[in-house]
């Protein structure tokens, strides 16, 4: 059975947090967990990034959402933002930004049309050209 690819979004480096709030964010702030970014094609593990959640850039974008969700800047009682999201734009400038993964880039290039032009273009620039 082939499988119907135009229904499956590509990858982007992207992920989400559901419902957020201001408080849950500062909370990560202050733990600062490593954000651990990975990416599949048909079940195969493309790549594995890795962040501290700290990041600026990455931190502004998720208090933009919140304060787009919570129009007077602060969490009620009982409300989340749904979904948070992030894509590879919110981190792939981070200076700690490391690859515990990635596929050799003869392999990746199997997978360029499942990925998104410009985080391609990123991978591909880091890719082993074997392993």
């Amino acid at each position: 059975m082939k499988k119907d690819y135009k229904k499956i979004r590509k990858l982007n480096g992207g992920g989400n947090f559901t419902d957020y709030t201001f408080e849950r964010l500062e909370r990560d702030k202050k733990e600062n967990p490593n954000m651990l970014i990975s990416g599949f094609v048909d079940g195969k593990l493309i790549y594995i990034l890795e962040f501290p959640f700290d990041y600026p850039e990455f931190n502004k974008h998720l208090e933009q959402q919140l304060n787009n969700h919570f129009k007077d800047g602060k969490d009620k009682t009982g409300q989340f933002l749904r979904s948070a999201n992030f894509h590879y734009k919110y981190f792939i400038n981070c200076k700690k930004l490391k690859i515990d993964f990635l596929l050799n880039k003869e392999h990746l290039k199997n997978c360029k049309q499942y990925i998104v032009e410009n985080f391609y273009k990123f991978l591909e620039e880091n890719a082993n050209d074997k392993n």
